[in-house]
């Protein structure tokens, strides 16, 4: 294990969940956190509210059937991503974080992220972090959208 249990002990005491859980589930070292938000050392964020892990994408402006394509060829960390959904990408929103209210534990520099395909498969959704609103309004953002992918907490 390369984390230090005392900055374990410390993160676990921030944000409410055992020490053993957080610094060996992952195994590896905590680095930064924001309110129950978790960053290791790997790049991936754990949200000690949902569950859930992400792993944010290149910080450039891509299309939605890239960032598609990014997520699903992702093995990063023993893969199992997928495109967030809208609601859990409005989860990540709020006022003040950063330039673009998302955690700086995410950082992009754009304001606009991919959510995955709706149920209508001619549909292509994409979250503004600029003012927490969705939509797809039948062309892409001037400097196009980020990817950032999603997963439930994996145990190793």
């Amino acid at each position: 294990m390369t984390a230090n249990s005392k900055t374990c002990k410390a993160v676990a005491t921030a944000v409410f969940f055992s020490t053993l859980f957080v610094c060996h589930a992952i195994g590896a070292e905590i680095v930064y956190t924001d309110r129950h938000l978790v960053r290791y050392d790997t790049g991936v964020v754990y949200d000690t509210e949902t569950g859930l892990e992400w792993y944010a994408g290149p910080d450039k402006g891509t299309s939605w059937q890239e960032a598609k394509d990014w997520v699903t060829g992702l093995e990063a960390l023993g893969g199992g991503w997928r495109m967030p959904t809208r609601s859990e990408l409005g989860a990540l929103y709020h006022i003040g974080d950063g330039v673009n209210n998302i955690t700086y534990l995410l950082y992009n520099s754009g304001f606009w992220i991919w959510a995955g395909q709706s149920e209508d498969s001619s549909s292509r959704w994409i979250f503004s972090f600029s003012y927490g609103g969705e939509g797809w309004p039948g062309f892409p953002p001037a400097d196009g959208g980020r990817v950032i992918a999603v997963r439930p907490r994996r145990i190793y």
